[in-house]
C-alpha cells in the first residue's frame, strides 16, 4: 500500500474514533437490542481491506477487552520482528571428552522457546544424542530453560486445572498438557497420567495423582500432580495443564534414553555453567505456520512463548518475563505507525488470555490493515456463519468462504476480528468487541481458581454477544 494512502486510511481511522456517527451508534444499538444486550456493550469498525477506506464505526476508540484476538496483534508483530524464516531450536550439547561410551562431562538439553515440541521431538533428540556415542554422563544432566521466565500459570485469575491456562518455561512439551485417566475398582482409585502426541503415548508415573479434593481437580504444590475428587465419575479421563513442564519433558527425555540404552542422572533444572558442542537439534517448522495454528486453535501457550520469543530478540535479552514481552510488543505497535492513537493498548500477555489486556477497534483495524500488507488473511482461520437462517426482511446468512477472522471469548467478553467478502465481492475488513466491563469485573472479583466452568448466565451473554456479532457481519455483507 503507498504511504500516502496509508497516511490517508490512518486519518480517517482517527477522525472515525474521534466522532463516532449517529448512524454507526445506531446500527450497534440496534445490533445490541435486537439480542438482548446494552447497547453500549458493542464497538466495532469496519473498512475496505484493499484501500483502507473508512466505511463505518461505532464507539471505535474505545479500548476493550480483546480475549483471544489479542494474538493477531502479537502473533503479526511476532513474525516482523523474527521474520517469516524463523524456526525455534531445542539442542543437546556435550561438554567434556567422550571416551568408551562416556560423556565426562555435562549434557545440557536446552530449550529454545519452541512451543511445538512434543514427545516425538525429545525421542528423536535422544535418537540423535545415542548416535553421538554417548550411553552414560559422568557429569550433570542439565535441563536449561532459562530463555523465558518460568511461570506455574499463564494467568492468575484463570482456572488452574485449564488445559489453556498451563505453566511455563523456555521448554514446552506437548502444549504442556497431559492426559489423566481413571478408574475407581472396588474403592480405590487407579490413575495414571500421560503423554500424547500423534500416535505416541509416553506414560508419566512421576507425575502424583490422588484422591481428595473438594473440586474435581487441584494442583499439589512445587511438582507435578493432582489431587482428583471422590465425586468425579468411577471412570474418566480429561486433559490438565503441566504446571512444570521443564521438568516434565526432563523426565520423558530421560526415559527415552533409558530405553535407548543412555544412563543419566537426575536432572538440575536451570542455567548452564558450561558451553557444549551441539551432538543434537530440533528445528521447528517455520514461524507462519505455526502462527497459523495459534490463530486457528488459539494454543494461549503457544501464544504465549511466541511473543516472549519476539519480544527478547526486540529487546536483545537473554531472557525475558511476561510483563516485559507484553510492553515490548505494545511498543513496537506504536513505533510502527506512530500515526495511530495507540493510547489505552494494553498486552500483559500476548495470548489475550488476561482481562486486563485492552485494544480499540481503530487499533485492532490498524492491525488488521498492517496485516493485509504482509498477507495476514491466507493466515487467518476460515470461520462459519454459526448462525441460523436469517428472519424475514433480514440479511441471510454468510455463505462458507467469506469470513476469515480470529475469534475471542470468555465469560462478559466475545470479539472477532479479520476479513469478510461482502457479497459484492468487496474485501472488508473489521473488528467488533462485544463486553460488559462490569460483569466481567464482577466475575474476576469472584474467581475460584479451581471451578472450571463458565457460569449459566455468562453462557447465555456469551451467546447473545456472537448473536450481535452475526447481525453486524450479515448486515455488513449485504450492504457493502
Amino acid at each position: 500500500m503507498p504511504l500516502t494512502r496509508l497516511f490517508r486510511l490512518f486519518l480517517l481511522l482517527a477522525l472515525a474514533a474521534a466522532l463516532p456517527g449517529q448512524e454507526a451508534l445506531a446500527q450497534a444499538g440496534a445490533a445490541a437490542t435486537r439480542t438482548g444486550l446494552p447497547a453500549g456493550n458493542v464497538a466495532y469498525i469496519v473498512f475496505d481491506a484493499q484501500s483502507g477506506q473508512l466505511i463505518d464505526s461505532a464507539q471505535a476508540a474505545r479500548p476493550m477487552i480483546p480475549a483471544s484476538t489479542m494474538k493477531v496483534a502479537s502473533m503479526l508483530a511476532s513474525i516482523e520482528i523474527l521474520g517469516a524464516d524463523h524456526r525455534f531450536t531445542t539442542a543437546v550439547t556435550a561438554s567434556g571428552s567422550i571416551a568408551g561410551g562416556v560423556l565426562n562431562g555435562d549434557l545440557a538439553l536446552i530449550g529454545g522457546g519452541d512451543p511445538t515440541l512434543d514427545v516425538n521431538d525429545l525421542a528423536d533428540l535422544v535418537s540423535q544424542v545415542r548416535q553421538a556415542g554417548i550411553t552414560r554422563v559422568n557429569g550433570r544432566f542439565i535441563v536449561d530453560d532459562t530463555v523465558l521466565q518460568a511461570l506455574p500459570f499463564l494467568d492468575r485469575l484463570q482456572p488452574l486445572a485449564a488445559s489453556y491456562n498451563p505453566g511455563l518455561t523456555g521448554l514446552a512439551i506437548n502444549f504442556n498438557a497431559l492426559r489423566v485417566s481413571w478408574q475407581t475398582r472396588q474403592g480405590q482409585l487407579q490413575a495414571r497420567a500421560d503423554a500424547v502426541a500423534d500416535g505416541r503415548n509416553v506414560t508419566l508415573p512421576w507425575v502424583d495423582i490422588s484422591e481428595g479434593a473438594a473440586t474435581p481437580y487441584r494442583p499439589i504444590d512445587g511438582r507435578e500432580g493432582w489431587v482428583l475428587s471422590s465425586r468425579l465419575p468411577d471412570k474418566g479421563s480429561d486433559l490438565l495443564p503441566i504446571r512444570y513442564p521443564s521438568a516434565t519433558a526432563a523426565e520423558i527425555f530421560r526415559s527415552f534414553a533409558r530405553d535407548a540404552g543412555i544412563v543419566l542422572p537426575a536432572p538440575a533444572i536451570g542455567l548452564r555453567t558450561t558451553e557444549g558442542t551441539i551432538i543434537a537439534r530440533h528445528d521447528s517448522e517455520p514461524l507462519p505456520a505455526i502462527v497459523t495454528r495459534v490463530l486457528k486453535y488459539s494454543n494461549n501457550l503457544s501464544a504465549e512463548m511466541i511473543g516472549m520469543m519476539a519480544a527478547r530478540q526486540l529487546l536483545g535479552r537473554a531472557t525475558i518475563t511476561q510483563g516485559e514481552a507484553g510492553r515490548a510488543l505494545a511498543a513496537w505497535w506504536a513505533q510502527k505507525l506512530p500515526q495511530i492513537d495507540w493510547s489505552g493498548l494494553s498486552i500483559p500477555g500476548a495470548s489475550g488470555l488476561s482481562t486486563a489486556a485492552r485494544i480499540s477497534p481503530v487499533q485492532m483495524a490498524a492491525v488488521l490493515i498492517e496485516g493485509n500488507r504482509i498477507g495476514l488473511p491466507v493466515l487467518m482461520p476460515e470461520r462459519p456463519d454459526g448462525g441460523g437462517e436469517a428472519g424475514a426482511g433480514d440479511p441471510p446468512p454468510l455463505p462458507p468462504g467469506r469470513l476469515r477472522a480470529k475469534t475471542g471469548t470468555m465469560g462478559y467478553v466475545c470479539g472477532l476480528a479479520g476479513y469478510l467478502t461482502a457479497n459484492s465481492g468487496r474485501q472488508l475488513g473489521f473488528a467488533i468487541f462485544v463486553v460488559d466491563e462490569p460483569q466481567r469485573a464482577a466475575a474476576d472479583a469472584a474467581t475460584d481458581p479451581y471451578v472450571l466452568t463458565v457460569s449459566q448466565p455468562a453462557r447465555r451473554w456469551i451467546g447473545r454477544a456472537r448473536a450481535a456479532e452475526r447481525e453486524l457481519l450479515r448486515q455488513w455483507a449485504a450492504a457493502y
